[in-house]
């Protein structure tokens, strides 16, 4: 059994600045070394092998998956391999060490699902998805592939933010940092039993999510609610170990009486399909997620459906990104 070391996971997507409010919290405590994990890319300025990452080849890679020396890999940007060493997490959680990583978030679930008691999830992002690509390019030598592969991942990635136990919006990297280490001393004071006298302890936030279908027809959008109000078919996620699109699936048959299929690009390195677009809100205490998923009907557009109607996409006041992408076509 794991001793009492914790691993913070920092998920989020690419430009999201994890690796910045990393190195900012290690600096001030000291005593937060990076899980180096393993990777067949090529070493990046700044970096330092057995620091950030354990540099190898896609033949020493493939050695430590025959020796089940890994915990988990994956494939994350244009097929580079990414791993998590056992040996690192087991031995510094077994002698109650703490460590940080990036790890992406396929690799983090199954992190989680081995060592749940001893892990922390925090997802990384900026509030406005769409500086995503303006900090990626600021990085400098990405090719125009690096950086399309990197931006369609992202909407992969933000369906695992409810899994996480903490958000942290990072639009400016002093207080972002500053809420990583906030979390960083409660999870020890919280776990290890200490009193937080001149500290204000993090609490988990609540996530709500939501997946809505963009259902449309020639012109028009399906709406549904009854006479004084009809909306677009939104639908709570109750249970945020399924899939955002699966979720959307089962309601809409269950309330439309008609299976439907989602026209989203899917991608081979992930079992499910990626929402066309991705909104998100916080208060204290609360993160709100909105998933938004491009639907059509298995067959013919049916007849009058009761308490549903079809709305010309002119006579509603949708946000402008909605309404662009309503008008493209599958």
């Amino acid at each position: 059994m794991p001793g009492e070391g914790i691993l913070f996971i920092l998920v989020g997507p690419s430009g999201a600045g994890k690796n910045t409010l990393m190195k900012r919290v290690q600096e001030q405590l000291g005593d937060l070394p990076q899980l180096a994990t393993a990777t067949t890319r090529e070493r990046r300025e700044g970096e330092q092998e057995g620091r950030e990452h354990q540099f190898v080849s896609r033949d020493q890679f493939q050695r430590l998956i025959d020796t089940n020396a890994l915990i988990e890999f994956q494939p994350v940007h244009l097929g580079d391999l990414y791993g998590t060493p056992r040996k690192t997490v087991e031995d510094a959680l077994n002698a109650g060490r703490d460590l940080v990583a990036d790890i992406e978030f396929l690799g983090a679930s199954k992190i989680h699902e081995e060592f749940s008691p001893n892990t922390v999830l925090i997802f990384v992002t900026p509030s406005n998805l769409d500086i995503l690509a303006q900090r990626i390019r600021q990085r400098g030598n990405i090719t125009p592939e690096a950086l399309a592969d990197r931006l369609e991942r992202v909407k992969f990635e933000m369906t695992f933010a409810p899994k996480c136990d903490y958000l942290i919006l990072n639009d400016i990297v002093e207080p972002a940092a500053e809420h990583l280490r906030q979390i960083v001393v409660s999870e020890r004071l919280r776990r290890r039993g200490g009193h937080f006298d001149h500290f204000r302890e993090v609490t988990p936030p609540v996530f709500h999510a939501s997946v809505t279908a963009l259902l449309r027809f020639e012109d028009k959008l399906l709406l549904w609610g009854d006479s004084t109000c009809k909306h677009l078919p939104t639908f709570p996620i109750t249970d945020h170990s399924r899939l955002p699109h699966e979720v959307l699936q089962q309601k809409i048959s269950q309330t439309l009486g008609r299976e439907v299929d989602i026209d989203a690009i899917s991608d081979k390195r992930f079992d499910f399909v990626a929402p066309h677009h991705v909104a998100m809100a916080t208060i204290p205490h609360d993160v709100y997620l909105y998933f938004y998923y491009k639907c059509t009907y298995r067959s013919a557009f049916p007849e009058d459906i009761p308490g549903w109607e079809w709305e010309p996409l002119s006579a509603l006041n949708l946000p402008a990104t909605l309404y662009e992408l309503t008008l493209t076509s599958p």
